[in-house]
């Protein structure tokens, strides 16, 4: 059996910096960009909850990897 070890951390940390990068100009923006950045901070929340549930936090080589995921398969 071959173990197959991968992690989404970059993924789910460029999603947190985008995140923080709009939450950052929300304040200094009119009424009507404010409701673009809502609508766009609330599309990265929902993939990053997408991310995170499939892909939970496993044990790889002894280090824990947040969001990462194992597979076993079968060598030929």
């Amino acid at each position: 059996m071959a173990k197959v070890a991968f992690t989404v951390h970059p993924i789910t940390t460029a999603i947190r910096r985008a995140e923080k990068k709009l939450r950052a100009i929300r304040p200094k923006v009119s009424p009507a960009d404010r409701k673009k950045i809502d609508l766009n901070l609330r599309m990265l929340e929902k993939s990053y909850r997408l991310l995170r549930f499939p892909c939970p936090k496993v044990k790889a080589r002894q280090f824990e990897v947040p969001f990462g995921q194992w597979f076993t398969i079968n060598p030929k």
